[in-house]
């Protein structure tokens, strides 16, 4: 990744963070400790952002990210910054549990 690809990545993971009341794991793909990059109480995140006007979401990508999520207690999310925006992947059980908790069915 580029230095601005870098400084791209940490804007967007500190968005999240803020916007979620969580916080940036530090060195998230590189440590062993907390794997994915922002976590609140209830979702651990796992971000990635591109400036081209697609991204290739691979299931070995979401199930790691599940997997790191669940070990610590969490529910995933799949963040993925394209065009300025953030994109939400979480699996069907995930979203069925927030309608459910949001009344919305």
């Amino acid at each position: 990744m580029t230095v601005s690809g870098t400084k791209r990545s940490q804007r967007q993971e500190q968005r999240l963070a803020t916007r979620y009341d969580g916080r940036r794991n530090p060195g998230s793909g590189n440590g062993w400790l907390h794997k994915n990059d922002v976590r609140s109480d209830r979702f651990s995140f796992e971000a990635k952002t591109t400036t081209k006007k697609s991204y290739s979401l691979k299931l070995d990508e979401l199930l790691a990210a599940e997997k790191h999520a669940l070990i610590s207690g969490r529910e995933m999310v799949f963040v993925t910054e394209i065009g300025g925006r953030n994109w939400m992947t979480v699996s069907q059980n995930t979203f069925d549990t927030l309608v459910e908790e949001s009344g919305d069915n």
